[in-house]
């Protein structure tokens, strides 16, 4: 069985998550919980836990230093957050941590469960390895290399030099260089483990034929399941010597004759034994650009470094057009305005944690359209649908694009296959006259209703339903995106504008556009 602990300072939440699944019956039992992060640290000496389901926000200590404290202590715990969308940027920290997963709140029992037959499966095949008639040297080796490759790695350079001596690896000048290869849309291709271990294998083989280097080269697989290529130099004239073409060759060679594509990312050469978590580091970012530039290929982090290390400016004006052409059903509009983010997203040459970051907002913004409408999310994509894992299975940008097409496409026609109430139809109306309207400063709840001949306090409560905003706070909204739109142009003053814009005192208006955007029309105008 394997252990859970529950970690969640509420108390029905905790009863939640022990009585939604039938834990005996898929292998897992509930050792443990804790009332906040101090109980939990208490708790988990008693009970060792395999799998911990931590709530981020909670007393004494949340969610993230009850992660780092539980990875010092039981390296092997898995972690899984629990969060909402208020909390995405702790959640990414965690993950970078180590954390395994989060899910977002509100959840169904089947995301939950999928997540934990998921680590159930990775914590049986650790168990499965563990057991198998490996030689204690070849353990030792692994061991060893995964502490090179970790950013806690302390041991002395005397004491790692005995452990190679130890190993029977030969120790040179101490200038080392890593490359971590990646089977591309392994999980897509197979699914039994050993198959994937097999090509695994092969590839490993054809890499040790191919790579020519005086020195020595260690190859094995990260916690992550990647394949590490670790060169250790004679000399600085056998870095000279060495060819970086040979890890393109080895991508030809693969695609020729195995009939799948890998895409390497190589990092730079480093000295000393502490310098190989700086190598693989590099290798790891260049390996992630295969997002921005396609697979299979060989990515150099000297070359790539500069040109994918942008965290360019995102503007909020793409997420409200598209939303804006959500909400009246343009799906033509839509599906340009997501290729229109996608271009600007290759144009700005972000790095990818950004780019998932904004990707996730795309997706959230979705995610409310069909919220706002009045529809259930698990009624358009499933009870199993997990965005950030979706979105996490897309190996490019190319593939994420039409993804999210997809995706928006699915809440259109959803939307569209359903009848439009007689509410919605006076919530459509009013936005439409406000749309066409908003110059007129008269403008207000009461003329309105009366032009679409309903109570005033109906409409006030059909529009906030309908478009999660009241009338008077949508008639702001819209005039003072036209005032923006008045100032970029450059052509009217702003006294001007203001009346434009339905106005009458031109002082109210600056303060209200401050309070919108942050700053006065004036320094708006001047930053453009």
């Amino acid at each position: 069985m394997i252990n859970i602990m529950i970690v969640d300072d509420e108390s029905i939440f905790r009863e939640y998550l022990k009585t939604t699944i039938d834990w005996a019956g898929y292998g897992f039992q509930i050792t443990s919980e804790g009332r906040n992060g101090v109980d939990a640290l208490e708790q988990a000496a008693l009970h060792p836990p395999d799998i911990a389901l931590v709530d981020i926000n909670m007393p004494f200590m949340d969610g993230i230093e009850l992660s780092e404290k539980l990875f010092e202590r039981y390296p092997n715990i898995r972690i899984v957050l629990i969060t909402g969308h208020s909390e995405f940027e702790y959640a990414r920290k965690a993950i970078r941590l180590g954390v395994e997963d989060y899910i977002l709140k509100p959840f169904t029992k089947e995301e939950l469960l999928l997540t934990m037959l998921k680590l159930r499966q990775q914590i049986e095949v650790e168990q499965q390895e563990k057991t198998t008639a490996i030689s204690q040297q070849v353990i030792l080796k692994e061991r060893l290399l995964h502490q090179l490759i970790s950013k806690d790695y302390s041991t002395s350079r005397e004491e790692t030099v005995r452990q190679f001596n130890e190993l029977n690896l030969p120790t040179y000048t101490g200038l080392f260089q890593a490359a971590c290869i990646e089977i591309d849309h392994l999980d897509q291709k197979w699914n039994e483990i050993s198959e994937k271990l097999l090509w695994k294998f092969a590839v490993t083989n054809v890499l040790g034929e191919i790579i020519g280097i005086r020195g020595q080269h260690l190859m094995f697989t990260d916690p992550d399941g990647r394949i590490v290529s670790l060169l250790e130099f004679e000399d600085e004239e056998a870095i000279r010597e060495f060819d970086l073409d040979d890890y393109g060759k080895l991508c030809q060679l693969i695609k020729k004759h195995l009939k799948f594509t890998i895409t390497i990312g190589v990092g730079s050469v480093q000295r000393g034994y502490k310098g190989i978590y700086s190598s693989y580091m590099e290798a790891l970012v260049s390996l992630q650009n295969k997002f921005n530039m396609g697979n299979d290929r060989s990515i150099e982090y000297a070359k790539y470094r500069e040109a994918f290390s942008g965290q360019g400016f995102y503007p909020a004006e793409m997420n409200e057009r598209l939303l804006s052409f959500m909400r009246s059903g343009e799906s033509v509009k839509v599906e340009a305005q997501i290729r229109e983010i996608f271009r600007y997203l290759r144009d700005q040459r972000m790095s990818v944690d950004h780019i998932y970051m904004i990707c996730m907002n795309v997706i959230s913004l979705c995610l409310s359209f069909v919220t706002e409408a009045g529809y259930d999310v698990e009624d358009i994509y499933g009870t199993s649908f997990s965005p950030f894992n979706e979105l996490k299975r897309h190996e490019s940008m190319v593939e994420t694009e039409a993804w999210m097409k997809r995706l928006y496409g699915l809440a259109l026609d959803y939307a569209g296959s359903h009848k439009m109430t007689k509410a919605r139809k006076n919530a459509m109306a009013a936005k439409e006259y406000i749309d066409g309207h908003y110059s007129d400063p008269e403008l207000g709840v009461e003329r309105i209703a009366g032009h679409i001949y309903i109570n005033s306090s109906y409409l006030r409560s059909i529009f906030k339903k309908e478009w999660g905003t009241t009338v008077s706070d949508y008639i702001t909204h819209v005039r003072l995106q036209k005032a923006k739109e008045l100032i970029a142009t450059g052509r009217s003053k702003l006294s001007d504008i203001s009346e434009q814009v339905g106005y009458k005192d031109a002082g109210y208006f600056s303060k209200t556009f401050k309070k919108h955007f942050g700053i006065t029309p004036s320094e708006y105008e001047n930053s453009r």
